[in-house]
């Protein structure tokens, strides 16, 4: 009886090379670190969505990205981004870091016409609106 069962099948494919086990753990650390890279992509879309409106002088369109309080009008916007604001005309901006504030919150540090130090911006994951950090 111990003789009569037949020889196993010769692995094919990527399993003669690497084990089951081994497969499982790489996909597993590998959707991690991606889960990690990209979680933050779309709230550094909407920052990349506001700088380019800034870059382009769509000042309104800006407006409306941004989540301001109610008290924060459209003169206090400009005179914070417009022109004549903290950074002047936006040429360039670098999008250099993401950081998650718990389930809602994501910081996004840009660098705004190669002015130091960066600039940290809020996004809400929810709305994708953006605010000044007060972290």
């Amino acid at each position: 009886m111990l003789f009569d069962s037949k020889p196993p099948k010769p692995r094919t494919g990527i399993f003669k090379y690497i084990p089951l086990p081994l497969l499982i753990v790489l996909i597993v650390v590998a959707a991690a670190i991606c889960y990690f890279e990209f979680r933050n992509l779309p709230e550094e879309h909407a920052v990349d969505h506001f700088m380019t409106a800034l870059e382009e002088g769509n000042y309104q369109e800006a407006y409306k990205l941004w989540e301001p309080a109610p008290s924060y009008q459209f003169q206090d916007f400009m005179h914070d981004w417009g022109p004549k604001g903290d950074y002047g005309k936006i040429t360039t901006y670098k999008i250099l870091d993401t950081e998650s504030k718990g389930s809602g919150l994501v910081i996004v540090t840009v660098q705004i016409n190669n002015q130091t130090p960066p600039l940290d911006l809020v996004v809400t994951r929810k709305s994708k609106g953006l605010a000044y950090s007060p972290f």
